[in-house]
């Protein structure tokens, strides 16, 4: 089978280093006598799977280090995405998928981190963390992913709707995961019934970015035909509330 590499047709180079981490879980060792066939797990070229770090670790090696994968907020998100979120409890060894190249020209890096998570799953694992999206994934999920499948920017990144709301500021719409493609993370302030066409315009500026188009501080953008708006980097706790992004961000706001 050909593995389709994903690419970026608008790619501007940067200095910023695009980086994945997905890790998985399982309750013993992994199986032995499962080789990484490139082609049957989904990675697309020898310099994708170059890029490619995975690495085993016990839970015995480190506690604490292991368990902060599986409790308080990633714990919450896990209970609502898992189909046994209990099940983490269980998982005695965790397995890290890593790949951080400077702002590829492609998407390779991601497929062979996704690749990896696969392999994993063929193995003993059964449950997966995209680190940077902040999204679990069933293990039986993942073994279903099709290797040659086209990129998909929502099955690699998160969009946000914060539900406390920030007196002065709003409810923060963010994207998360954006890191995987050596760009910034998008947000703006929303309500209720603006959170929907704010998604969409952070959403269209985020496949831009993936498709590897740059966004630049007070440039002004497009809202919704009726509204402009401007870029300008996100401060945590000085102009927008921290969401803890794990990336640089910017925040969009509405000028008109």
């Amino acid at each position: 089978m050909t593995i389709p590499l994903w690419t970026r047709p608008h790619h501007r180079a940067t200095r910023a280093d695009a980086s994945v981490l997905l890790v998985a879980f399982s309750e013993a060792p992994l199986a032995d006598g499962v080789p990484f066939a490139m082609s049957r797990f989904g990675v697309p070229t020898e310099a994708a799977a170059s890029s490619l770090d995975t690495r085993t670790h016990a839970r015995d090696d480190d506690p604490e280090w292991f368990d902060g994968w599986r409790t308080g907020a990633i714990a919450s998100i896990a209970a609502s995405q898992l189909t046994d979120g209990g099940r983490l409890g269980s998982a005695r060894f965790c397995h890290s998928a890593t790949a951080r190249v400077t702002d590829p020209p492609d998407h390779g890096h991601i497929q062979a981190a996704w690749a990896a998570a696969r392999w994993f799953v063929e193995r003993g694992c059964f449950a997966v963390l995209d680190a940077h999206a902040g999204r679990w994934h069933d293990g039986a999920r993942v073994a279903a992913l099709a290797p040659d499948r086209p990129f998909d920017l929502g099955a690699e990144v998160t969009m946000v709707f914060e539900t406390d709301r920030t007196p002065d500021f709003g409810h923060p719409i963010h994207t998360r995961g954006m890191a995987k493609f050596a760009r910034p993370d998008l947000m703006a302030a929303a309500e209720p019934d603006t959170a929907d066409m704010l998604a969409q315009v952070l959403h269209h500026l985020a496949q831009a970015l993936a498709d590897g188009e740059t966004l630049s501080p007070g440039q002004a953008i497009d809202v919704d035909g009726r509204h402009e708006g401007s870029l300008m980097p996100y401060q945590p706790g000085v102009n927008a509330p921290e969401v803890h992004l794990n990336n640089e961000g910017y925040l969009l706001t509405l000028s008109r």
